[in-house]
């Protein structure tokens, strides 16, 4: 709408739902409200084999986000990977299980993890993995929920780290 300098709206059951009319992101508490967080590959996360890392995380405030994720790994020269996960958790340093669950005043939708089981190889480069997106809901509270992107490699004879992105999107 050419000129509209006022927020865009949508009435549903008397209530106007705010948003926005052009190509910027919704303000805090707002439909389409957006976050971000990115850790590069400069300062990526030092792994242990089979240890849960936290890669980074987002503070989310009450409503319903759908969130998605990728991390990427890099795997020293001479390491042999065996499994590699990525999860999006209400718990720190922690995957989160298959069927999700609720952690504080949070509630975290299934599909929330993604585990990569082969034979021992050493990957060529480094590569990436990005879970299904998730739902969370986070109660109406004066607090907000912290969503951890979590990572675990198991491996041998070298190194890994990891790095990537987190992003969240209001949906009510």
């Amino acid at each position: 709408m050419s000129g509209n300098t006022q927020p865009m709206g949508v009435a549903f059951k008397d209530q106007l739902i705010t948003g926005t009319p052009t190509n910027d992101n919704a303000a805090a508490g707002y439909l389409g409200e957006y976050i971000q967080s990115t850790i590069p590959t400069g300062s990526a996360v030092s792994l242990t084999t089979a240890t849960p890392a936290n890669v980074t995380s987002i503070a989310l405030t009450s409503g319903d986000w759908d969130l998605d994720c990728q991390v990427e790994f890099t795997p020293g020269a001479t390491t042999s990977v065996t499994q590699s996960n990525v999860s999006m958790s209400l718990t720190s340093a922690t995957l989160s299980t298959q069927p999700g669950g609720t952690v504080g005043i949070a509630t975290i939708g299934p599909e929330a993890v993604m585990t990569v089981n082969q034979a021992a190889s050493v990957p060529a480069a480094g590569y990436a993995l990005a879970p299904s997106s998730v739902r969370v809901t986070v109660a109406q509270s004066n607090t907000t929920a912290t969503v951890y992107l979590v990572a675990q490699a198991t491996f041998t004879v070298s190194t890994m780290a990891a790095f990537g992105t987190i992003r969240a999107r209001r949906v009510r």
